[in-house]
């Protein structure tokens, strides 16, 4: 058998050859690499980012939002809904009160600019209507500003605790009407141990409710419409 004859030039080609692709594996193998830490960091950002200006965690402090919320509970607020949407009566918000950088409260939005707030027969009404019963305080034994009407201005909200006994509110002067700026974000999810969950406005879950039934009662009606047609 004869053996293969490699000349110098040849050997010296071949190992340009090896060394290119060791370079272009380098080069690959380094490229992976900062593509994948480019990914982790872009997370780190964004999930930073999402913390600070997005979400938020605060305990509950207090007996003044229950039975919906107890003292000790954990909640998570978004600071994102009223950047996209309104602040609605129902809402349970986080309210940080000018000059304060200390604590949050976390208190049921009620009525909202331009509504007119008293009470009759010891109970709270808005625009002369009763709050919804889903969140009705039922008798106001302090009525505080409330022995007059007030009429809330634009920009501003009247917030009250669930356990009105226990509250300090929008009912007295040393609280009064909460300013949209001091809303913070949107209570909407719990994660006490036990009690996790969404944190559901009343008034949206029944129009969602009703929304899906008026769907279906629609389509009900267009599938005997059409049922009638091929009848005919």
């Amino acid at each position: 058998m004869k053996r293969k004859h490699i000349s110098g030039q040849d050997f010296t080609l071949q190992k340009k050859e090896t060394a290119n692709e060791l370079k272009k594996k380098r080069k690959k193998f380094f490229g992976e690499i900062r593509a994948t830490l480019l990914v982790i960091f872009s997370a780190a950002v964004l999930g930073y980012a999402l913390i600070t200006f997005g979400f938020q965690t605060i305990k509950v402090q207090g007996p003044s939002m229950e039975p919906a919320l107890s003292t000790g509970d954990t909640v998570l607020v978004s600071k994102l809904s009223y950047l996209f949407g309104s602040i609605k009566r129902g809402d349970i918000v986080a309210i940080r009160p000018m000059g304060s950088d200390a604590y949050f409260d976390i208190k049921r939005v009620i009525a909202i600019p331009g509504d007119k707030i008293s009470v009759m027969g010891g109970r709270m009404v808005v625009n002369d209507e009763p709050l919804d019963p889903a969140y009705d305080p039922g008798v106001i034994q302090s009525v505080g500003r409330l022995a007059t009407p007030v009429t809330l201005g634009e920009k501003e909200y009247f917030v009250i605790g669930d356990n009105a006994g226990s509250s300090e509110d929008s009912r007295f002067s040393t609280y009064g009407n909460v300013q949209q700026s001091e809303i913070r974000g949107k209570v909407f999810y719990r994660l006490t141990k036990g009690k996790r969950g969404r944190i559901v406005n009343p008034t949206d879950e029944r129009e969602d409710t009703q929304s899906e039934e008026e769907t279906e009662e629609v389509t009900e009606e267009k599938t005997e419409a059409k049922t009638e047609e091929e009848t005919d």
